[in-house]
């Protein structure tokens, strides 16, 4: 399958670790069903810091970065032969590779903890900052816990449903086939419940138009939202959510909400950065 020359690819981190290889598995799939290229990136740097070292140590941790980069591709290339598979060898952090990476990506995945995460780890910091600061949607990807469900969940700002989570999820519903659960996040014990839900209604009816394919069931909450997201992600395959919500400190990096599906939600999170701005009639 070859891309479209001008579609964004899809990129995923590896680093030779079992939760990169799950997340490059993942990453195959979705850029198999949007039909765009699959970039595999990997950042090598010395392991610690250390005074100026010989070229021929460097060379050498350099190979090895690209042993660990040309195990992933062969792995990409065996379980999809006719995706367009590329490489990226990079100097640096992970994050800052990703990153870079990230302008020009439709879409970048992560496994949830890297190669030196302990197992006990719920998530590491390169998908940590990755979702803080990327300039496209971050997957973070998880092992399942359940069996496939075809379900898609988003947890939507009850007064901002016009950012980018909508719209990201219907499309990831649409590529899997899935139905979608779209849940309105609203403050408790205010008088404004009404009117953010009926906002938020008109705002998923435009996006069902758009996505008739799409079966659509939607709930408005008043309920803690990281309890009512975490009950909803016990039956889905994935789950979409802002990076930071209206009401969230400035000073945080990434949401309360945010923070807890990434480090409790037991299916992939997909973290929707929110400068990529949305209306429904995009």
């Amino acid at each position: 399958m070859q891309a479209s020359g001008d579609a964004r690819p899809v990129v995923v981190g590896y680093d030779g670790s079992t939760a990169s290889g799950r997340a490059l598995r993942w990453g195959i799939d979705e850029a198999r069903m949007r039909f765009v290229s699959l970039i595999v990136c990997h950042a090598w740097h010395l392991p610690y810091p250390m005074p100026p070292v010989s070229l021929e140590a460097m060379e050498t941790v350099k190979r090895m970065g690209q042993h660990v980069l040309d195990r992933g591709v062969s792995l990409a290339r065996g379980l999809a032969p006719r995706l367009e598979v590329r490489e990226e060898l990079m100097t640096g952090s992970p994050t800052a590779a990703l990153m870079s990476e990230s302008s020009l990506a439709e879409l970048v995945a992560v496994g949830q903890r890297g190669v030196g995460g302990f197992e006990e780890l719920q998530i590491g910091s390169t998908a940590i900052q990755l979702a803080s600061h990327a300039h496209c949607p971050v997957a973070v990807v998880k092992e399942p816990t359940s069996p496939r469900t075809d379900r898609v969940v988003v947890g939507v700002d009850g007064a901002n449903p016009e950012r980018a989570e909508l719209g990201v999820a219907f499309e990831e519903a649409r590529l899997r086939r899935a139905s979608l659960l779209a849940v309105c996040l609203c403050p408790a014990g205010t008088d404004d419940t009404r009117r953010l839900a009926a906002h938020f209604h008109a705002t998923v009816g435009a996006w069902e138009e758009k996505y008739p394919m799409v079966a659509v069931e939607t709930a408005v909450e008043t309920r803690p939202h990281a309890t009512v997201l975490y009950q909803a992600a016990d039956r889905a395959d994935l789950v979409v959510i802002g990076d930071r919500g209206q009401d969230d400190p400035v000073e945080l990096p990434l949401g309360l909400i945010c923070q807890a599906l990434l480090r409790g939600a037991p299916c992939t999170v997909i973290v929707v950065p929110s400068r990529a701005f949305s209306t429904s009639s995009r």
